[in-house]
């Protein structure tokens, strides 16, 4: 049993945590205005950022296709064989991108990944006519057409030169020309489009693109007459990529202040880089649930409720309680919970009790809870701003650590979103893309060239 001190402690915790319907309500009403800004303006707080991918697979296309999945130190080179039955035979190879590489320039980077497609599929150097390739660009870029895509700035550890400002497509494109690697360039897509596309094939609902990993984002068919900060002439539907994560960055544009549920615990968060950026994402992503739960011990520990009152040199470390660690505990069903005496065993608490085990459990809970909770207002407001076309029921295709490892998160989202729809729109079906980033880039590929539209720029 915890003591009397630490139980009240544990509850005031468990309530900062707590989320209640009404104000998810009005976090639903917040987001879908920024939707709408965003839509309507450049540069907004949320950036609503058009992809030009105005279809995905209908399940006739046939023909083989490769794709190209890169985002940071691996990068995956994919085959599709498709068969117009909405099958896919589907083969892969990952390969490692050194810190030269990362490092280098265009020419050696993009050099490289034309090398890695002759050794995945040595048939491209000899293929009577190019092979239509979609390319998964997991960095921040800036698009026009469905096939340019123009490099804001590097991430994830790479400053390779020659390519901030330049056209990926081009880069990529150059350097299997120079090499006789006979492909062509359909599409770039970011990773959450790509999830969306890959799950379309199987689910023909599916509207909704999520990544709920080490960051999260997502996107959704737009009526194009609603992105009117395009001036697209032309109606129909298009993919747009949200940038979710930004959501609460700074004074709303709506009615002052941000009404995300910050705690004192998430304050020392804003400023980890972006400095005051990505809330959102500093509130759900598997970053920082971890970071959330050991900012928490930390203050119980120094309050002298906690595993004796000495905080240990592995605990003090920013960053060294680990999501995965919540998983492991919130996954433990021992009755002496030993998987969470394992992982405060390792955080130098060999001597830790029940109680306090249970207590790590009850904090876990609480930020993982939280986390899904918020994860479902979102898509509650995306489901909102669609309308009538998720009537009946509406696919979600997810991809991301958080989403899969996680042993009760899949379980609270589902209960949250159920308990925000209010009826006003169809069944929701949350659906793993594992890895489908790639596989998409692919479909992707295979759309625009079924469509016969990558002519204009779209698809």
């Amino acid at each position: 049993m915890a003591s009397a001190d630490l139980e009240c402690k544990l509850k005031e915790v468990e309530s900062l945590f707590k989320l209640e319907k009404p104000r998810l309500q009005k976090m639903i009403e917040q987001m879908q205005e920024e939707m709408r800004i965003g839509l309507q303006k450049a540069d907004q707080q949320l950036l609503m950022i058009p992809t030009f991918v105005r279809h995905l697979p209908r399940g006739d296309e046939k023909g083989t296709y490769l794709a190209v999945d890169m985002g940071g130190s691996t990068f995956r080179v994919l085959r599709l064989e498709l068969d117009g039955s909405r099958k896919i035979d589907l083969s892969s190879k990952s390969y490692v991108l050194t810190k030269e590489h990362r490092e280098s320039d265009a020419d050696t980077l993009f050099g490289f990944i034309a090398d890695c497609l002759e050794e995945f599929f040595p048939e491209v150097k000899t293929a009577s006519k190019p092979i239509p390739l979609g390319f998964t660009f997991s960095f921040p870029f800036n698009c026009t057409r469905i096939n340019q895509g123009t490099l804001v700035r590097w991430t994830k550890g790479f400053s390779a030169k020659n390519c901030v400002g330049e056209d990926a497509v081009k880069l990529l494109q150059n350097a299997c020309d120079k090499k006789g690697v006979r492909i062509s360039v359909k599409a770039i897509l970011n990773d959450t489009v790509g999830t969306m596309a890959a799950r379309a094939l199987e689910w023909p609902d599916c509207f909704v693109g999520l990544i709920l990993g080490t960051g999260t984002n997502a996107c959704y068919y737009e009526r194009i007459e609603n992105i009117t900060k395009a001036n697209f002439n032309d109606t129909g539907n298009m993919v747009v990529n949200i940038e979710w994560g930004a959501f609460g960055d700074g004074k709303s544009s709506v009615d002052g202040p941000s009404v995300l549920p910050w705690t004192k615990y998430d304050q020392g968060l804003a400023l980890d880089p972006p400095e005051n950026k990505q809330l959102y994402e500093k509130m759900i992503s598997g970053r920082y649930q971890g970071e959330i739960v050991r900012q928490v011990l930390v203050e119980l520990i120094e309050q002298g409720l906690l595993l004796g009152g000495k905080l240990s040199q592995e605990l003090s470390e920013q960053w060294r309680f680990e999501t995965k660690n919540m998983s492991m505990v919130e996954g433990d069903s021992s009755a002496e919970l030993d998987v969470s005496k394992e992982v405060l065993t390792h955080l130098g608490y060999p001597n830790n009790t029940l109680a306090e085990r249970q207590a790590l459990l009850r904090v876990c809970h609480a930020v993982s809870k939280r986390a899904a909770r918020l994860t479902a207002f979102g898509i509650v407001a995306i489901l909102r701003q669609m309308g009538d076309r998720v009537k009946e029921s509406c696919t979600i295709a997810v991809d991301g650590s958080v989403f899969q490892k996680h042993p009760t998160f899949q379980t609270y989202l589902n209960e949250a979103v159920d308990e925000l729809r209010d009826g006003q729109f169809g069944k929701v079906n949350f659906a793993l893309a594992e890895n489908g980033s790639g596989q998409g880039a692919g479909l992707v590929a295979a759309a625009v060239c079924s469509s016969g539209s990558d002519t204009d720029g779209s698809v």
